[in-house]
């Protein structure tokens, strides 16, 4: 079911696995090994398992495990460019979030004033009416 050398490097790497992680004195407290190995480390292991072809390439790899670099061993790379526009959008962002405020607040300012003016053309419109009966009354009354 398995391929002989790929189960051969699981055993071995597994077995590499367990004696690294033996703990170094056995005062009876250890309850058991705890696997402590990076990655890193790991790989190598089974970097060393694995059987080389040809130019020393492993079989079943395409490059090397530590060829690729470990990603705790290394600070993300930040590029100064890259930074510089993030800085300058993230000022962008703020401005345009303080345009946006002010924006907001005068169209509530707006809409108070509009509310005001409807309420007068309003009152405005009852008092037309009003003097539009007078008048009627006034003119239907006349002979």
């Amino acid at each position: 079911m398995f391929d002989p050398v790929i189960k051969g490097v699981v055993d071995l790497v597994e077995a590499e696995i367990v004696s690294q992680s033996q703990p170094l004195s056995d005062d009876g407290d250890s309850t058991g090994a705890s696997t402590n190995l990076s990655l890193l480390q790991i790989n190598e292991m089974v970097e060393k398992a694995v059987p080389k072809r040809k130019r020393g390439r492993l079989v079943g790899l395409a490059r090397h495990a530590s060829s690729y670099p470990a990603s705790s061993s290394q600070a993300p790379y930040a590029d100064p460019m890259i930074l510089e526009e993030l800085h300058d959008k993230d000022e962008r962002i703020g401005a345009l979030e303080e345009q946006n405020t002010t924006i907001l607040s005068q169209n509530a300012t707006i809409r108070s004033e509009n509310a005001t003016i409807l309420a007068e053309l309003a009152s405005q419109k009852k008092f037309n009416t009003e003097i539009m009966q007078k008048l009627d009354r006034l003119m239907s009354s006349s002979p």
